[in-house]
């Protein structure tokens, strides 16, 4: 499975590589701007591309989340940033301790996110406003060792 996750990540680079390289407007002053998806931790998360399936009035993007792949209880980012819109949550956990990702408002509403896996790879999309964000993993006890983080939506 982690075998073809890196082959999708590497289709989607060039995909973005490609989109790049065919020139655009680099001012950012309105207008249909590209779409991107940033991530940042103490070490760079996601894939930074987009999927370019986002439409007027609405980004796409993808925020990719790492499980400790020795089995703790954290993830490997602890806030991530992306386009408000239809967010695909990518979890990658490599241990055979159990988690998902989900995200959650301000308010405490669950609003989505990943089944829970182990060894194993999985998707799932939310669609998120312009705000800010938890996300978390809900197996018992594992948001209370502190496996969550914080998500912006911009």
């Amino acid at each position: 499975m982690a075998r073809k996750f890196l082959i999708l990540l590497a289709a989607l680079a060039l995909a973005a590589f490609g989109m790049a390289a065919c020139g655009g407007d680099d001012d950012d002053s309105g207008g249909e701007a590209a779409t991107t998806t940033e991530a940042s931790a103490e070490e760079p998360a996601g894939d930074g591309g987009d999927d370019g399936g986002g439409a007027a009035g609405g980004g796409a993007g993808t925020v990719e989340f790492t499980a400790d792949p020795d089995g703790g209880l954290f993830y490997e980012e602890k806030s991530v940033e992306t386009d408000a819109g239809s967010v695909t949550l990518v979890l990658v956990n490599e241990s055979p301790t159990p988690h998902d990702v989900r995200i959650e408002d301000a308010d405490g509403n669950d609003l989505g996110g990943t089944e829970i896996i182990s060894n194993d790879t999985a998707e799932a999309t939310v669609e998120l406003e312009p705000g800010e964000y938890t996300f978390y993993c809900s197996v018992p006890g594992h948001r209370q060792a502190g496996m969550e983080g914080t998500l912006t939506a911009n």
